[in-house]
């Protein structure tokens, strides 16, 4: 699914382009050209040429001068005509202080550390260390650009497609726009402050005594339920359309701190085994800003 999104936003990227860039007629530049004996060629114009000994004043195309001597370069030739297409793009408007909705998909890489602590009765878990899971969900988002820098808003992700029982975060929303408009790909870094619920599965070890003295470990499935607060923040890009309309492409990092976690069935003549859940990731989205 994450290959089907990447290949996705390398389409909406081609179209844009095409759509953006008008080609014009070759355009026809004239250029003095200096060949150096080190075998590299300055394009630009000569400013100063003394004929008495060969010398030459120069300034390349990146307004750069150079003071050469007749053993730095084997030749030069002057008024050398090339022929080149310019490419003009229209800058389209962006929103400045306008309302903007968001609807798109986000593939998550959602880790999960589990942090059990062995105790007498549950001996051993197969979940320590962070395992990701792959969860595709549904983008919904609404703001407000406080100025052509700043917006503001609500977003939230939604589970469609995973192996997690449950998985959905919600959370406010800013995101800083600090490219120049000078064409129609906008920069922004977001910034967000989420709550999370996840719903999985876990597997402890205990002893089964039930055949002494010899002793088998068998597992025990347990149903965790956690929420979460966490804070995430990344880079985006926005691929600027007609009426202030956008595709929006983004890569987020992501830190969550667990703030309750629910552990069922209670094993009887046991407590609960020794849970510290943590959570981290990434993720990557595509969404339609209208």
């Amino acid at each position: 699914m994450l290959r089907n999104i990447l290949l996705l936003t390398f389409f909406i990227c081609l179209q844009q382009t095409n759509v953006f860039a008008q080609t014009k007629p070759k355009q026809v530049v004239v250029y003095d050209i200096v060949h150096l004996k080190t075998g590299k060629v300055l394009y630009g114009e000569i400013i100063e040429f003394n004929q008495k000994d060969g010398d030459l004043t120069f300034r390349d195309n990146y307004n750069r001068n150079y003071s050469l001597s007749r053993e730095m370069y084997d030749y030069f030739e002057e008024n050398v005509t090339y022929s080149k297409r310019i490419r003009d793009t229209l800058v389209r408007p962006r929103k400045s202080d306008e309302f903007s909705f968001t609807l798109g998909l986000t593939q998550f890489a959602a880790g999960t550390d589990n942090g059990f602590v062995p105790d007498d009765y549950y001996i051993w878990s197969s979940g320590n260390g962070y395992f990701f899971d792959l969860p595709l969900c549904m983008t919904i988002g609404a703001g407000k650009y406080l100025s052509r820098q700043h917006f503001v808003g609500l977003r939230a992700d939604v589970k469609l497609l995973s192996g997690l029982d449950q998985f959905y975060s919600i959370g406010g929303n800013y995101q800083f726009q600090y490219d120049g408009m000078k064409s129609n790909v906008a920069k922004y870094i977001p910034i967000r402050l989420n709550y999370g619920v996840r719903n999985s599965k876990d597997w402890v070890d205990i002893q089964d005594l039930t055949m002494p003295p010899n002793t088998n470990n068998i597992q025990k499935e347990f149903d965790v339920t956690m929420s979460s607060i966490g804070l995430e923040f990344g880079h985006g890009f926005s691929f600027i359309g007609n009426s202030k309309h956008s595709w929006n492409l983004e890569f987020c990092f992501f830190k969550n701190m667990v703030l309750r976690q629910a552990i069922t069935p209670v094993s009887l003549g046991a407590g609960l085994p020794n849970f510290n859940y943590s959570q981290a990731g990434a993720k990557l989205s595509l969404s339609f800003n209208f």
